[in-house]
C-alpha cells in the first residue's frame, strides 16, 4: 500500500524551482484532472501560515478550478480574505503546489465553492519520492554508456525510469558496470521527447543466469546532478506514458 504523502508547504531553492517548475498548460492540466479524476486529498493554505482547509478539486478547465468549500464559514472567510493562497496535493506519489494570488466565490452543481484561476506554473516535487514507470518491452529504451579508456560505447536496456534513476540490463560481454563507479555522458534517447544526456551511478547491482547459459548484470543506477533541461525531459516523457495508459 502507497504510503500517503504529508501535504506540507515545500520551501524550495533557485535551483529547484528551476528543477521542479512546470509551464507547459497541457501538462498542468494532466496532472490537476488526475486530481479531479482521483478524488485526490487537497491542502489549501491562506499565506504562508499554518492555517488551511482540506478540500477537494471539483472541476476544471482552461480558465481555472473550482474547490470544494470548507464546512467551517470562518475558515472560508479566512481564505477568501487571504491574497496568497498555496494549494498542496500529490499525483502518483509525487507532490505537487502551486501559489494563486486569491480565491473567489463560485457554484459547482449548486453548491458553493472556491474558484482559483488556472495556475502559470506547478511545482512537482520529486525530491524524495520518485514515480517509478515500467519501460516498454516493444520498442525498448536503452542507456549508452561510453566506455570509459578507448572512444567505444555500451548499450543497456533500460527496464525502468524515473526521475531519480534507471534500471539497467546488459550481458556480460556488453559492458562491465560496477557498484558505487559513475558513468558520464550516458545517452537515453526518449521517444518523441528529446535525447537525455546525464551521469548515472550503480548503485546496486545482481548477476543473473538465464535457462540458456548467459550471464545478465541488473543494475539499479541513480542520476547524478540533472541539470532543469534534462530533469524536464524525463518529466514530459513520464508525462506522455502515464497519459497514455490512462487513455488505453
Amino acid at each position: 500500500m502507497e504510503k500517503d504523502i504529508p501535504l506540507k508547504i515545500e520551501i524550495l531553492t533557485s535551483k529547484e524551482d528551476d528543477q521542479y517548475r512546470i509551464t507547459a498548460h497541457r501538462e498542468i492540466d494532466f496532472f490537476l484532472q488526475s486530481l479531479v479524476k482521483h478524488g485526490s486529498r487537497i491542502a489549501l493554505y491562506a499565506s504562508e501560515s499554518d492555517d488551511f482547509i482540506l478540500t477537494t478539486l471539483l472541476k476544471i478547465d482552461a480558465t481555472g478550478l473550482w474547490l470544494e468549500q470548507s464546512k467551517n464559514p470562518h475558515e472560508n472567510t479566512r481564505l477568501l480574505k487571504s491574497h496568497k493562497l498555496i494549494f498542496v496535493s500529490s499525483h502518483a506519489q509525487i507532490k505537487l503546489q502551486f501559489v494563486s494570488e486569491k480565491a473567489t466565490t463560485a457554484t459547482h452543481e449548486g453548491q458553493p465553492a472556491f474558484f482559483l484561476p488556472f495556475p502559470k506554473s506547478l511545482y512537482r516535487l520529486q525530491r524524495r519520492e520518485y514515480y517509478r514507470l515500467t519501460a516498454p518491452v516493444e520498442d525498448p529504451l536503452s542507456c549508452v554508456i561510453p566506455h570509459a579508456e578507448k572512444s567505444a560505447f555500451h548499450e543497456a536496456t533500460i527496464m525502468d525510469i524515473s526521475g531519480g534513476g534507471v534500471g539497467l540490463t546488459c550481458t556480460e560481454q556488453d559492458t562491465l558496470l560496477v557498484p558505487g563507479k559513475r558513468y558520464s555522458n550516458c545517452l537515453i534517447s526518449l521517444p518523441d521527447i528529446g535525447e537525455l544526456n546525464g551521469t548515472i551511478e550503480v548503485k546496486n547491482l545482481i548477476v543473473l543466469s538465464t535457462p540458456d547459459g548467459r550471464t545478465l548484470r541488473r543494475a539499479g543506477c541513480e542520476f547524478k546532478d540533472l541539470d532543469g533541461p534534462a530533469m524536464i525531459l524525463l518529466q514530459r516523457y513520464v508525462t506522455a506514458m502515464q497519459r497514455s495508459k490512462t487513455s488505453s
